[in-house]
């Protein structure tokens, strides 16, 4: 079962087929206030955004499970630069391991630690950044093997 990512709302949604949605208590621009906003973001700014991330998504965790998702699905472009960053076109849709979400995840804190963000082949937007960081925990906490990213719906 896919479960549909909706990052870019007032604050994030997320919604399984024939289920209700669960919304967190949390937005993009949350994480931005909260420190997110500068890019390269600091080091404790990318640690504060986990956490502010996993505080609103585990007590949403059970209703999340079931009925049980393996796919995450994403068509909000602030996450669009994540394709080229694992090497795939930009306006496709494609599916991505966990690991391929980690491991881009593992360079924006490479950048983080002050190694320019162009040379790892991240975009240097806040923005990007804080998607990021909301992908890579509901992928772990919710037990998810891999997110598909779509193109904006028009």
């Amino acid at each position: 079962m896919t479960l549909r990512l909706h990052l870019q709302e007032a604050t994030i949604r997320l919604q399984a087929a024939h289920a209700a949605a669960v919304v967190l208590p949390l937005s993009l621009d949350d994480l931005l206030a909260a420190g997110l906003e500068r890019f390269p973001p600091r080091a404790t700014a990318l640690e504060q955004a986990i956490q502010l991330t996993e505080d609103a998504l585990m007590p949403a965790i059970p209703a999340l499970r079931q009925p049980p998702a393996t796919l995450l699905e994403c068509a909000d472009p602030v996450l669009a630069p994540l394709l080229p960053a694992t090497g795939r076109d930009a306006g496709a849709t494609a599916t991505l391991s966990i690991a391929e979400v980690e491991e881009v995840f593992d360079r924006l804190a490479r950048v983080a630690a002050g190694v320019p963000a162009h040379s790892l082949g991240l975009p240097a937007h806040p923005g990007f950044a804080a998607a990021l960081v909301v992908v890579r925990e509901l992928l772990h906490h919710v037990g998810l093997a891999a997110l598909r990213v779509m193109p904006a719906a028009d």
